[in-house]
């Protein structure tokens, strides 16, 4: 992620302990969607300024004196380490300069909130600290942008922004880059899968071996990683023998913290899938190979697809020689129709073939079908572009 820019002042500030970094993104960010890039300070955006000596001290002067408002994480956690102990000492400091300041709205300048179990020495046993842990990031940045605004009561803000603002999926289809032959449905599906207005969120696709499933998907994850704003993960069940590498590429991307590596898939999958819905950011998740799903197909068809019913936010791609159906599911409302996967006729071959080697023929194409039994890996390989 780009560095921000450092501001003069932020208008709002997070301190907190490590434990409760992922909870905590979440509502930054959803924060941030609201404030604008560069309002907000989040420790690991602002590293290039932290880095170095005297960053107890930076951290200092961000939170008593650099941010309209320091939103203070409460935890066991955060009472207990050197470095959050420094920064709920300048915090508590600020605290006592507004009770002697004629300004009240200063009273109003530090926030807290709980994120884990536990409490921190020093503050106030009848001190309102809201529980945010089970409520989603956008409830809990309306919160705190709703105290931001006892600060500053003409705060403005980029609130419901979509296309311009890049928060949210897009009013339009994209234009998508398909290097692929044929397949245009599925093209064109894809590309009303990811605006804001599509009646549906679960996209399958069924196809039998060959037919261009994985390729499709692998140029789904590219298309996506060029739009702003959106998150997209690719998950292949066929990459479950290495676990955790297939892991460590579906979240690359997602910018959520790796699950605990003791727990059965499902429960990995699950986990990841708590720390997007806590972010609510428009995300794509992308499941190649279905029909090795085993034991995580009551996962997918229990929690993850039900879930698309509220989560707006989410969208959904399952690829595979089978995919789940939707006759009687509660979640059928939001899946469009199987699309079923046919080789692509020589003729689209011939024209993908063109787009990369003007040069080849009608023949050409004609012997690399013969020579590849129409196997879609082995053609885009021979007719793609030259590595």
């Amino acid at each position: 992620m780009p560095a921000r820019e450092l501001p003069d002042k932020f208008l709002v500030a997070f301190s907190l302990a490590g434990e409760q970094r992922d909870l905590v993104r979440a509502i930054a960010e959803a924060v941030e969607k609201e404030l604008g890039a560069g309002n907000v300070f989040f420790d690991e955006w602002f590293e290039h300024h932290l880095a170095g000596a005297g960053a107890d001290l930076k951290l200092q002067k961000i939170y008593g004196e650099q941010c309209a408002l320091v939103v203070f994480c409460v935890s066991k956690e955060y009472g207990a380490k050197p470095w959050t102990l420094a920064e709920h000492d300048v915090i508590h400091a600020r605290l006592m300069r507004a009770r002697g300041s004629s300004d009240k709205r200063e009273l109003d300048s530090v926030l807290p909130i709980r994120v884990g179990d536990g409490e921190v020495e020093g503050f106030l046993f009848n001190a309102i600290v809201p529980d945010v842990r089970a409520r989603r990031a956008a409830e809990s940045a309306r919160l705190i942008v709703d105290r931001l605004r006892l600060i500053t009561p003409d705060l403005k803000t980029t609130e419901g922004s979509n296309a311009t603002g890049g928060f949210g999926w897009p009013e339009t289809a994209p234009s998508l880059a398909w290097p692929i032959a044929g397949h245009s449905s599925v093209r064109d599906a894809f590309a009303n899968l990811l605006t804001a207005k599509t009646a549906w969120r679960f996209l399958p696709i069924r196809g039998e071996s060959e037919t261009g499933k994985s390729y499709i998907t692998r140029q789904m994850l590219a298309n996506v990683l060029a739009i702003p704003h959106i998150a997209c993960g690719r998950f292949d069940f066929k990459g479950t023998t290495d676990m955790e590498r297939e892991i460590r590429a579906f979240i690359q991307e997602l910018g959520v913290a790796p699950p605990p590596s003791n727990l059965r898939l499902h429960e990995r999958l699950d986990h990841i899938l708590g720390a997007l819905r806590q972010r609510s950011q428009p995300t794509l998740l992308i499941f190649d190979t279905y029909e090795m799903v085993g034991e995580t197909q009551e996962w997918v068809e229990k929690q993850l697809l039900p879930c698309l019913i509220r989560a707006t936010w989410l969208r959904l791609v399952i690829a595979g020689q089978m995919v789940p159906d939707p006759t009687g599911a509660v979640w059928g409302a939001v899946a469009r129709p199987a699309l079923q996967l046919k080789p692509p006729p020589l003729s689209d071959w011939l024209d993908y073939a063109r787009q990369h080697r003007p040069e080849l023929t009608r023949a050409n194409v004609e012997a690399a079908c013969l020579l590849t039994s129409k196997k879609a890996s082995l053609l885009s390989q021979l007719l793609g572009p030259k590595i």
